[in-house]
């Protein structure tokens, strides 16, 4: 079942539960992942998990992160999974309960801190200039605004289009640290060769430049999972 909302969004009802996903999918958020197909029940005799066999008792449950069929106790956490684009929580097994426990502190607390964005230096062979980078709220482009020169607009690079990202340093001031405070990017303009741009906290960064950094590693490795799956989002 599906119906259409007027934020070019729509509803679906799939045997996992209520989604609400893009009208179209080259405006899907490219950190998504798709629904898996579950497995069926007559491939799994026994818990997936702690292999006890299935009975009136001991009944088959799915999860909808993996898909896999697990009994009722290695299936039994019920959270949110805004990855898969779930309005409400759903059942997990235990290791993808783990992974999306850190996937949601990602949505949660990383994908604000991008959106917010942050003052870091733009290092080119010239120069290094003061620049202001975010995401765009709908997670599809990496905006850097900054005295390119007086009359250039912002660069705007689609997430897509990003091919590569390299840590260059992590902050050492504190003991166990791994913030990052300096990396580049690579990305790949449709009809452009590959280019890159370094970009670091400056000398009196304040603490959102480390966060900052350190979110975008984290939505590089968010998005190369979510490509493997989806594609590219061309």
């Amino acid at each position: 079942m599906a119906g259409t909302t007027s934020t070019g969004k729509r509803l679906v009802r799939s045997k996992s539960g209520l989604r609400i996903i893009p009208l179209n999918d080259c405006d899907r958020s490219p950190f998504e992942l798709s629904e898996p197909e579950w497995i069926p029940d007559k491939l799994s005799p026994t818990c997936m998990d702690c292999k006890e066999k299935f009975d009136f008792i001991k009944r088959r449950h799915h999860c909808r992160r993996c898909g896999r069929v697990c009994c009722g106790s290695c299936c039994d956490t019920r959270m949110a999974l805004p990855r898969m684009c779930f309005l409400d929580p759903v059942r997990m097994c235990s290791p993808c309960a783990e992974t999306t426990t850190r996937e949601n502190h990602f949505y949660n607390k990383d994908l604000k801190t991008l959106i917010t964005g942050a003052i870091l230096c733009l290092a080119t062979d010239t120069a290094s200039d003061l620049v202001q980078c975010r995401l765009s709220p709908d997670h599809r482009f990496f905006i850097v605004s900054g005295p390119f020169n007086d009359s250039a607009p912002p660069l705007s690079i689609p997430m897509h289009r990003m091919t590569g990202l390299q840590v260059n340093n992590r902050d050492q001031n504190t003991p166990g640290s791994c913030l990052v405070s300096a990396l580049m990017v690579h990305y790949h303009l449709a009809g452009e060769d590959e280019k890159e741009v370094s970009l670091a906290a400056p000398p009196d960064a304040t603490s959102s430049a480390y966060a900052f950094l350190t979110a975008l590693e984290k939505a590089m490795f968010m998005m190369q999972e979510s490509r493997a799956v989806l594609g590219t989002g061309e």
